[in-house]
């Protein structure tokens, strides 16, 4: 058994997770793992395992999972299990390990490229470039995460990987098939999005139908997330009936939602008598489509959070708060900890404090005189995708968690209440299965409780940006989707040409003392600033920020579809735009959008943003 830290590490393991554990390092597996059965664990100790008494070394190891969270999950509790050896595993999402291997062996490597024509390029040089053999050749044991859900370019990617790893590299696979939900988005109801029907073969089909690479499957079926009878059977039994294509057929769909009513611990909730207030941090709140998490969002005036695709990664706003005017190359320990006093306790409420903060600075851009490099920590916290040490796990305040399936995928939830959809058509029993898949997976994310209810079944559209908008039955008013990613930039917080220095700081300061309350917001079009929205407190208070153009375009389109271009035009000012506190944005030394910033921000790259998750209605008028 896994010799290192052996306090911190399950011992009572069943006899099938323990085969798991301990199957030899060259062994090449397909490891079946329901709900609950414990997957996440078993791996960390798996790994655990090759590396404290299988001998292999960390720095050999790859840890391949499909989201950005289960990364984190999967960092923090291996870190628990063997220490600090577990930063030598190279544990990271699979378009992160194919951009280390694009940077690191194409010198023309750049993110500007499609992301097919960047993950080609990977595959191209997983079959062609010696220095990349060269470094596969050093590698020991990977480890693949939640490999039902790789298809497409990404199973290309990793099927290749495999048969590029040396005959003696291990290789371990975890997956549900149970759980395969890629083809379908959460904005859409039994409509595939986009290619999903192109996609062809899953990573699974393909590693199973090829003998020469020796794949073995086992299969973990002891349930420990929960003790509740009914979810012990949407676990098991109705997973079975899931993955049985003999049960699919028409009907299937309504059936799956049926049983798990039958099995729920209770039912009945209607959507239109919900609040989110009702329901605290421990609950998770799920529905099908995100126009309805939307929704559900617009009228909670209490503290919440999202999970919901269209949301980039939230960095703290403690971040803002500290360096938005430290313009020094480096920062020492004892200086830090002196801003945090001054400037963080009693004042906003991390969920940590400043030796953990101190920490994650010191792994993302740590010195080795002990000081963190200012310019590397822009680098690292100006990407699209910044470090997990110090993302914040979901998009908002602490309070319940309001959902989608698809964005909630991974991960689990002391009490759920599941509002089930109703109503739903589908164009071929593959679809309906595939939608019954996504109802099991909905229900599975339970540990203690499951609630279940009925959606209203409301339908909202999607625009080419991605953003959801509903039109009210009376045709007066448009609810519009406000706060994605890219709906506030640099520019619309401290640019020169949105405000003025002292006016910048005004809003600054303001988001910096809002940093962990609800705000609400009025938006107001600023016609010196091609009609984009100006976010202000209230009536004449100040304003905080700019919304970007991509609004202001995707309103125009919404009068497009509506054939009202030429007749009507988007609203002055709109009310109820509701902010979950502040967060922080950070520009690379190197951002050209740096010289259009009001100083100090133009100099040290940290502002603070308005967390902006709001529906609000948009009256469009006639034009006169």
């Amino acid at each position: 058994m896994i010799a290192v830290k052996q306090a911190s590490v399950v011992t009572e393991w069943d006899a099938e997770q323990r085969q798991v554990i301990e199957t030899v390092a060259e062994a090449r597996i397909i490891v079946e793992a329901g709900p609950g059965t414990g997957k996440t664990a078993v791996a960390c100790a798996r790994l655990a395992y090759l590396t404290s008494a299988a001998d292999v070394e960390p720095s050999n190891t790859w840890m391949i999972s499909f989201t950005r969270t289960a990364v984190a999950e999967i960092r923090a509790r291996l870190h628990s299990y063997i220490g600090d050896a577990s930063f030598a595993i190279r544990i990271a999402t699979i378009d992160s390990h194919a951009w280390s291997i694009h940077s690191g062996h194409d010198p023309n490597a750049r993110l500007t490229g499609s992301y097919e024509e960047n993950i080609a390029r990977v595959i191209d040089l997983l079959k062609f470039d010696d220095d990349v053999a060269d470094e596969l050749s050093q590698v020991e044991h990977v480890v693949i995460d939640e490999a039902q859900d790789l298809v497409g370019q990404r199973a290309d990617l990793i099927e290749e990987l495999v048969k590029r790893l040396p005959s003696d590299c291990g290789v371990t696979v975890f997956a549900d098939e149970a759980q395969a939900i890629y083809g379908f988005s959460d904005d859409s109801l039994g409509h595939r999005s986009g290619d999903a029907a192109k996609l062809g073969e899953a990573l699974l089909e393909r590693l199973r139908a090829q003998r020469s690479l020796g794949f073995e499957t086992l299969i973990l079926k002891e349930i420990y997330r929960t003790s509740s009878p009914g979810l012990k059977k949407i676990f098991s039994d109705l997973r079975k009936d899931v993955l049985d294509k003999n049960r699919h057929r028409d009907g299937f769909h309504a059936e799956t939602a049926e049983r798990i009513r039958e099995l729920a611990d209770s039912k009945g909730l209607k959507w239109t008598q919900m609040k989110v207030a009702d329901f605290t941090s421990d609950d998770l709140l799920l529905f099908r489509t995100r126009g309805e998490v939307l929704m559900a969002a617009q009228f909670c005036d209490l503290p919440h959070r999202l999970r919901l695709s269209g949301y980039g990664a939230t960095l703290p706003a403690w971040l803002a708060i500290c360096f938005s005017d430290f313009v020094e190359p480096h920062v020492a320990e004892r200086h830090f900890l002196g801003l945090w006093a001054a400037r963080i306790e009693n004042k906003t409420a991390p969920h940590y404090g400043p030796a953990e903060a101190w920490q994650h600075l010191l792994r993302v851009a740590g010195r080795r005189d002990g000081s963190v490099d200012m310019q590397k920590l822009r680098k690292r916290l100006g990407q699209a995708r910044p470090p997990v040490e110090l993302t914040l796990p979901e998009y908002g305040l602490q309070g319940p968690i309001v959902g989608t399936i698809h964005a909630s995928k991974g991960r689990e939830a002391s009490n759920v209440v599941f509002l089930l959809p109703n109503g739903a058509e589908f164009e071929t029993v593959e679809d309906e299965a595939e939608e019954a898949r996504v109802l099991f997976v909905g229900a599975t994310r339970a540990r203690t409780s499951l609630i279940v209810g009925e959606s209203n079944a409301f339908r909202a559209s999607t625009l080419a940006s991605g953003r959801v908008h509903r039109s009210a039955r009376n045709g007066k008013s448009t609810m519009v989707e406000v706060g994605r990613d890219g709906d506030i930039t640099a520019r619309g917080l401290v640019g020169r040409s949105e405000f003025s220095a002292a006016d910048a700081k005004t809003g600054q300061a303001f988001l910096a003392k809002a940093a962990d309350v609800v705000t609400t917001y009025k938006l107001e079009a600023d016609p010196e600033l091609y009609w984009c929205y100006r976010i202000r407190v209230g009536d004449g208070g100040p304003c905080v920020g700019v919304i970007s153009r991509n609004l202001t375009f995707d309103l125009w389109e919404i009068l497009e579809k509506r054939k009202q271009r030429h007749s009507h035009k988007p609203p002055g000012y709109v009310n109820h735009v509701r902010g979950q506190g502040s967060a922080t944005i950070v520009l690379s030394p190197d951002d050209s959008d740096l010289e259009a910033l009001n100083e100090p921000w133009a100099t040290s790259g940290f502002m603070l943003a308005p967390r902006i998750t709001a529906f609000p209605s948009f009256f469009f008028f006639r034009r006169k």
